[in-house]
């Protein structure tokens, strides 16, 4: 993808790529393995190592008590198109309907325990990778294996009951076989808008979360009890929910990719770990917010395509520690051997979900 992207990016005008920036305190001497930049920080940025033997091999089957999974349907207006990237004219890449909406669906797994309780629940976004779909993580027609560790992790006491929504940024499942890459990455760009303004109000408006309302206020007022997370492509989204929608969101989860924005609209930052560093930090400040205000959870595996960049983008950011703090509201865990697939991902998630909504204002 990182290739493909180059390409994208290659009419731009575009600065050589660094092997990114330490913080002042950072000790090669302190690295168990040498290389890039990227190589001798990732040991001082880990806040503990990931192998892919950890996640229980009976956490990928059906647990005793399951919860259940519904298809909720809901309309946005989120129209991306081509005029964004190309000269040419306002050309959509899906049907809209005559109001102007297209409708599209979430996965939204509700734990056991849900139909009988009348309690309020955090709940988490999830995002998939470019090349899959909702249905990857949760499924109405079959347990899925996310599910499964959902279902175990619940039981065992290692996570509350939670609510969690898998969505798409593709404006239908089905056109992820056909899009062209310039194409989804205008989709998530544009998509942190309709998770604010269309998903979280249709979505939460009918399950129990911990929003008073599904007005933009009751919205705000319940970021607290809601995380986004995402893979690969998801964790781009997820950094550019981030960088635009911190007002619905105080937890979030960018899996296995750094972000790509520039602070100028461009993506020039997925080449310069400085310039996406910047933006991010800068993002984080116009938005009105400062270091108590975020969790942020990153991770990704030595055998990664993404492990460069992702970790580049870490050492460079973390050199504004007045914002991003290791062990207070920032960490970044590595998983030996650990690929870019979403197997990987679900050992991420099974270390990383229990540090979610941990004193959570009730």
């Amino acid at each position: 993808m990182l290739a493909a992207i180059m390409c994208l990016c290659g009419s731009l005008a575009l600065a050589e790529e660094p092997d990114g920036t330490a913080p002042d305190d950072f000790n090669p001497d302190d690295a168990s393995f040498g290389g890039t930049m990227a190589d001798l920080g990732m040991t001082q940025l880990t806040k503990s190592d990931f192998d892919a033997d950890d996640l229980p091999e009976h956490y990928q089957t059906p647990a005793e008590n399951q919860g259940r999974v519904v298809k909720i349907n809901y309309s946005t207006d989120n129209n991306v198109t081509m005029a964004d990237l190309f000269a040419g004219g306002n050309v959509p890449f899906h049907t809209v309907m005559m109001d102007g909406t297209i409708v599209k669906h979430a996965m939204v797994y509700l734990p056991a325990g849900y139909d009988e309780s009348e309690e309020r629940y955090n709940i988490l976004y999830m995002l998939h990778g470019s090349s899959s779909e909702p249905r990857r993580y949760l499924d109405p027609e079959e347990v899925t294996v996310f599910q499964c560790i959902l279902d175990h992790m619940i039981e065992d006491g290692l996570i509350e009951p939670l609510i969690v929504v898998a969505a798409t940024y593709y404006p239908q499942d089905e056109m992820v076989k056909v899009l062209p890459l310039a194409m989804k990455v205008q989709a998530v760009r544009t998509f942190p808008d309709e998770l604010v303004e269309d998903i979280i109000p249709q979505v939460e408006s009918r399950v129990r979360t911990w929003a008073e309302s599904t007005t933009l206020e009751g919205i705000v007022d319940s970021r607290d009890h809601r995380a986004i997370a995402g893979f690969s492509l998801g964790g781009v989204a997820t950094w550019y929910t981030f960088q635009q929608q911190m007002q619905a969101f105080r937890w979030f989860l960018p899996i296995s990719e750094a972000g790509w924005d520039d602070g100028d609209g461009g993506l020039t930052g997925i080449l310069d770990s400085s310039v996406s560093a910047r933006a991010i930090y800068d993002a984080v400040k116009s938005q009105g917010y400062g270091p108590e205000d975020f969790m942020l959870f990153v991770a990704t595996g030595s055998d990664d395509e993404a492990f460069e960049i992702t970790t580049n983008q870490m050492i460079s950011l973390l050199a504004y520690d007045d914002m991003f703090i290791v062990g207070t509201n920032t960490s970044c865990s590595m998983m030996s051997d650990g690929t870019h697939t979403t197997s990987a991902m679900y050992t991420y998630a099974y270390h990383i979900l229990p540090g979610l909504f941990v004193d959570a204002a009730q």
